[in-house]
């Protein structure tokens, strides 16, 4: 058995090991450490591979899961160690300090629409992150309006952002006291004891007239709860525009997710905007909003965007390339190929071959998911 090709997959930590056999009909199998000793020889090679967590092998591929903490340049070397493909690596480049910038899935405990606390996850850990005291008192108030608050609090989740757990912790928890300031905490805890079975009282939508006037505020904590309560529709767009300039990180980014809600070609001059904006956040987040639109005429921004200076963006350029890209990405990508960031590199160098190749494009994942609904 050969590998015949390695890909990059959407998760940093997940590679997909291209194989020259396939396994027979409908056969599957989930391996780890625990059950290496039921796995044929060369599985059992790889688990000893420093740094891989579990293998995931279906039809003609192997799907690799590592431990974040461990390279895929060494993992992948001892992988290809196993199948006798050792290759040539390059010289160890001296790495740059780079700010832990990572992606953080975000949730919010909630109890009949008072939120409770913060959780902030990666693949590799977890951490909880407190409320304002105001927040506590009135969950306080609140629990004797349930029957088992242990059972109907809810852990919701918000969406990712991209920083450092005490980057993400602050922001998350600075825009829920935004959202909700002391006199809409009393609300909820009187709801709580006259909403029908601790069903949620929906909250009124602002208009765009509303928020556009709040945006002037100089408080931002009201321009971002006004923002927060919009249902962005295509007639938002000049207010979003708006909001892209405001001095906050969070409302930019925020206006940023609205966009990308939109889903119209309309939208793309303000996206473009947003991934030049100071702030790695607002600028993955436009990255991942012009992925979900997946139009062609984001071409050369993304081809501009391989040069950003955080790796995330970089690498999502990369793979709007790959789903996306025509041979007016080329030189662009050729430029890029040697990234010093591994996973930038590889998803770089798998766009520039697929386009190379004459493959056509499959498109974005969701655009791939619409289309097999249709057919």
């Amino acid at each position: 058995m050969k590998i015949t090709g390695i890909e990059p997959t959407p998760s940093p930590n997940s590679m997909k090991i291209n194989l020259d056999e396939t396994l027979p009909g409908t056969e599957r199998h989930n391996y780890t450490k625990d059950n290496a000793q039921n796995a044929p020889e060369f599985i059992q090679e790889i688990l000893k591979v420093e740094g891989v967590k579990s293998i995931y092998h279906v039809a003609d591929f192997m799907a690799l899961d590592r431990n974040p903490r461990s390279k895929w340049e060494d993992i992948l070397a001892g992988v290809r160690k196993v199948f006798g493909q050792e290759e040539e690596t390059a010289e160890e480049q001296s790495e740059e300090k780079e700010e832990e910038i990572t992606e953080i899935t975000v949730l919010i405990q909630m109890f009949r629409g008072l939120p409770m606390q913060i959780k902030l996850k990666t693949e590799k850990e977890e951490k909880r992150v407190g409320l304002p005291e105001r927040f506590a008192k009135a969950a306080l108030k609140a629990q004797d309006s349930s029957d088992n608050l242990v059972m109907e609090r809810q852990w919701e989740e918000q969406g990712v952002r991209y920083g450092t757990f005490e980057q993400v912790g602050n922001e998350v928890a600075e825009e829920l006291s935004a959202v909700y300031p002391q006199e809409r905490l009393d609300q909820l805890v009187e709801q709580a004891y006259s909403s029908n079975e601790g069903k949620d009282v929906e909250e009124e939508e602002v208009s765009t007239t509303e928020v556009a006037e709040k945006l002037r505020d100089s408080d931002w904590q009201t321009r971002y709860a006004a923002l927060e309560r919009m249902n962005p529709t295509l007639d938002d767009v000049m207010v979003l525009k708006q909001a892209l300039k405001d001095e906050k990180p969070s409302i930019r980014r925020l206006a940023v997710v609205y966009l990308g809600m939109i889903e119209d070609e309309a939208v793309l001059p303000l996206l473009y905007l947003a991934l030049q904006d100071k702030n790695v956040s607002v600028r993955r987040t436009a990255g991942d909003a012009l992925s979900d639109l997946g139009n062609p005429k984001a071409i050369p921004v993304m081809c501009d965007a391989l040069s950003d200076k955080n790796k995330l963006v970089r690498w999502r350029a990369a793979r709007f390339l790959f789903e996306v890209g025509d041979e007016t990405a080329v030189p662009a990508l050729k430029a890029a190929q040697d990234d010093p960031e591994f996973e930038v590199s590889l998803q770089v160098k798998i766009a520039l071959e697929r386009i190379q190749s004459g493959e056509e494009a499959a498109g974005t994942v969701w655009q791939q998911m619409t289309k097999s609904r249709e057919q």
